[in-house]
């Protein structure tokens, strides 16, 4: 069975937007958050932001002097001066698309127009618009509706910003006739129009269709409502929890669509849900590799190999002798490292790669032994190669566990909080690709006697190693984005934009296959600078495989990437054998 994503799923950049601000104004605030309403139509999202202290405001008695968030949908202007008049402060989460939708009713209405707004007359977003129609302003939600209109003249027509494109021109044409000189302004976002033209045609394509997202989501149970009208059974549902296997076990191909409210992480956990019946059907072989490869990638054993392989590479680059002992070194301590963070950061996890965190909590008891014991064999090894590599990797080890622990005092103005390492802005991926240089290649440095040791081949080694784990870290960030910003990381996608950090990662790959060439031709190392270039090729191929949607998310993302450190030591290896 084929499972096709589209492209247009999950939040709109309005809810993102919105979002961003309950996210950025919890971290400035020390008492409990309200929102006027739910901020999206999405029970999940709500429920984490409940725990995160950001409440659904009751009444606004329970709000005096406190801080509110007005929600995506907007609010009446009288609303907003009762908000006022009890001294609450206002954040304002208003999709700018609907902010024009005010602008549009208020302009028309100082110049005595009357206002008809298609849409659900219930909706959130049309209680707030008919607040600044003052007085005239009415809602038609069906042909008979406009039927029943008295005489109005003049007449400002405007919509709701999720509704149905086919809904608005149907009623819209009998507005026309019934109101000929009317003033018609198309308000349906662009994005709700994409997404909906998208689903349109994917629902075309396959034989049924699924749509992810709250059952109080106007936009998504629009986008459900056309998928059907295309005669493709479709099933609206929640979460993954919703999904009926045995309805879908005899479709050949799915198509997967998601409301502008849903969270990337709810698509991912339906997503995987299918992928389950797809696998079902496949041959035993490819369920075998699946199995495996999955295996490798959730049990980080695939990513500590890597750092094994890494360790090699480093060492060939420096003129230094490999040591099986110190690659296992490697091995060990992030294998360590990535198993017992995962339970630090469990929420992390939780939202940003919803299959791991399945895999852990069955396996929480023995992972977490495997976890400690692989860290005590790390540093056992270290201590027979020397005491600065025993320092260095216990000082490794000790950050490495602390990263995600609340330790150090933070004192606010009004009290004091718990601060954690990892709540430096974007110091995840440069705390991540140091560890890596430090085990990789300052402890086997320190672990042999050298006597004609090229500084420059030790810079190499770094900056090879460094920046390779680093556009690896980014590349995470940027698929992460979305959960990260969920529990208040500051990555560097947050901070500058997706597209921006992917230019980021090219430059930093430029860079270093610069630096390559550099030392080749100076000699800082030997010609396996000039090999080492295929790795960075090979980084190069999967940023540009994300970038077309190939390996967007699950298993085979880590596979691809993390599989590039093991590319790295292979060649490596046959540059070393052969040349």
């Amino acid at each position: 069975m084929e499972v096709k994503i589209a492209e247009k799923g999950g939040f709109c950049w309005g809810v993102k937007r919105a979002m961003d601000i309950a996210m950025d104004t919890a971290q400035k605030e020390d008492d409990t958050l309200y929102t006027f309403g739910p901020i999206i139509h999405n029970p999940q999202v709500i429920e984490m932001l409940d725990k995160k202290d950001i409440k659904v405001a009751k009444d606004l008695d329970s709000v005096h002097e406190k801080t509110l968030i007005i929600r995506t949908h907007g609010i009446t202007p009288e609303k907003r001066q009762e908000i006022k008049d009890k001294h609450i402060k206002i954040k304002d989460a208003t999709c700018p698309l609907v902010m024009r939708v005010q602008s549009i009713i208020k302009k028309h209405a100082r110049k005595g127009y009357y206002t008809i707004i298609i849409g659900d007359p219930n909706h959130a977003e049309i209680v707030g618009l008919l607040g600044f129609a003052e007085g005239k302003g009415v809602v038609v939600s069906s042909l008979e509706d406009v039927e029943q209109l008295p005489e109005m003249d003049p007449v400002c027509v405007v919509s709701q910003t999720t509704l149905a494109k086919k809904k608005y021109r149907l009623i819209g044409e009998k507005i026309q006739e019934k109101f000929p000189g009317c003033t018609m302004q198309n308000t349906i976002c662009n994005a709700t129009d994409e997404r909906q033209t998208e689903v349109l045609k994917l629902a075309q394509e396959v034989d049924a269709m699924i749509v992810v997202g709250g059952k109080n989501s106007a936009n998504t149970t629009h986008l459900a409502e056309i998928a059907q009208s295309t005669g493709t059974p479709t099933f609206m549902v929640e979460t993954e929890k919703e999904i009926d296997l045995s309805k879908l076990m005899n479709f050949k191909s799915i198509g997967v669509a998601a409301g502008a409210s849903t969270p990337n992480w709810m698509i991912r956990r339906v997503v995987n849900k299918l992928e389950e019946i797809s696998l079902q059907k496949r041959d035993w072989f490819f369920r075998g590799f699946t199995h495996v490869s999955g295996f490798l990638v959730q049990s980080n054993l695939l990513v500590a190999t890597g750092a094994g392989f890494m360790t090699y590479t480093a060492s060939i680059v420096m003129g230094l002798k490999p040591s099986f002992s110190l690659e296992m070194l490697s091995f060990l301590y992030f294998f360590s490292m990535y198993i017992l963070n995962s339970f630090t950061d469990e929420e992390v996890i939780r939202y940003n790669d919803p299959a791991r965190a399945e895999f852990n909590s069955q396996r929480r008891g023995p992972l977490l032994v495997i976890g400690f014991s692989s860290a005590l064999a790390a540093l056992f090894i270290a201590y027979f190669n020397g005491v600065i590599p025993f320092l260095l990797l216990l000082s490794a080890s000790v950050l490495g566990l602390l990263y995600s622990i609340k330790m150090l005092p933070s004192f606010s103005d009004k009290q004091p909080k718990r601060f954690r390492l990892k709540d430096i802005p974007s110091s995840k991926d440069l705390f991540i690709a140091s560890a890596w240089c430090v085990t990789t290649v300052l402890i086997p440095l320190f672990s042999v006697k050298h006597s004609e040791l090229n500084n420059f081949s030790m810079i190499t080694a770094l900056c090879f190693v460094f920046t390779l784990v680093y556009i690896r870290c980014l590349l995470y960030d940027i698929r992460d984005i979305q959960g990260d910003r969920m529990v208040g990381h500051e990555t560097i996608p947050i901070i500058i934009g997706k597209e921006n950090t992917k230019v980021v990662l090219f430059v930093l790959a430029g860079l270093l296959a610069t630096l390559l060439l550099v030392a080749g031709y100076w000699q800082w190392t030997s010609s396996i600078s000039f090999v080492l270039l295929l790795s960075v090729a090979y980084a190069c191929g999967y940023l540009l495989l994300y970038r077309k949607g190939a390996i967007s998310s699950g298993f085979n993302f880590e596979l691809v990437a993390d599989g590039g450190f093991i590319f790295t030591g292979f060649i490596t290896y046959l540059w070393a054998t052969y040349y």
